[in-house]
């Protein structure tokens, strides 16, 4: 067991506590309903969004085996786990920890090593169980919001699912946040 893992750092999480390193952003605009955020470049590793999605992207940072990247090189959990949601198809991603600024090549061939330049998103949270047709529902909210009552052009195409805690969380203290970028960035201010 590991610092990290330590008795408290368990229990924090069973109700939410969420101890890794989160995707960098600043507040850009606090609106009625939602926040527009700007990202912070980052590097992401990602595979296609099926059953066996997490456990290729858990190899390759080493959770529970010799970590499966070109450099056998551990690499931190960080939150949130990403699934995008593209015309193309869906991809779930993890955000890689902004102090790894060259990251290891992958050795599956499925799981891609992406670099997310800045970008500027609407972005609504929520707590509860994890669960795809509340986050849709959730992201039509965001769209009422965002784009119809305050007339933001937003990429709803390429909405994501943000989810922050691990499984063993108890369902009212998970974190969840639907993402939705910008085409147009915003000048706005808090």
């Amino acid at each position: 067991r590991t610092a990290e893992e330590s008795p408290r750092s368990i229990m924090g999480s069973v109700f939410g506590k969420v101890t890794e390193e989160t995707y960098g952003f600043k507040i850009v605009a606090q609106k009625l309903g939602y926040e527009i955020r700007e990202y912070a470049a980052a590097n992401v590793i990602e595979a296609a969004n099926d059953s066996q999605a997490f456990g290729k992207l858990a190899k390759y940072i080493g959770v529970m085996s010799k970590p499966q990247n070109k450099a056998e090189q551990s690499i931190a959990m960080t939150a949130p786990v990403v699934t995008t949601h593209p015309k193309s198809g869906g991809v779930m991603q993890f955000v890689l920890p902004s102090s790894l600024s060259s990251p290891p090549e992958p050795l599956d061939k499925e799981v891609k090593l992406v670099k997310k330049g800045t970008i500027q998103a609407v972005v609504l949270s929520w707590y509860g169980q994890w669960d795809e047709a509340l986050a849709n529902k959730k992201k039509d909210e965001l769209i009422a919001c965002a784009q119809n009552r305050d007339g933001l052009s937003l990429d709803i195409e390429n909405w994501e699912w943000h989810r922050f805690n691990p499984p063993w969380t108890l369902p009212m203290y998970k974190k969840n946040e639907v993402y939705i970028p910008l085409l147009f960035p915003s000048k706005a201010s808090c």
